[in-house]
């Protein structure tokens, strides 16, 4: 594991990604948080990059295509066509 500054993160960005091709970077700021640079494919794939909320958007989404709660691409146009006319004409 490779241990480096922000500052010399920042000079040498390319070469600090070569390395994290291989093994773990821990990019650290003095009087803040550490960080841990690895790429993407390594990723374990328990660790989601999606928010609290768009997991719960898309969990809601897949419960109203189970239960049958979709409309068709021209039943949702109707429906904004009919609620904002002055945009269709």
């Amino acid at each position: 594991m490779e241990t480096v500054s922000v500052t010399e993160f920042r000079s040498n960005i390319k070469k600090y990604l070569d390395i994290a091709r291989d093994e773990e970077l821990v990019i650290y700021r003095s009087k803040s948080e550490s960080f841990v640079i690895i790429p993407l494919k390594k990723m374990d794939k328990k660790v989601s990059l999606l928010s609290a909320a768009q997991k719960k958007a898309i969990d809601e989404a897949l419960e109203d295509v189970a239960n049958d709660r979709v409309h068709s691409h021209e039943q949702a146009m109707e429906k904004i066509k009919s609620r904002f006319p002055k945009y269709f004409k």
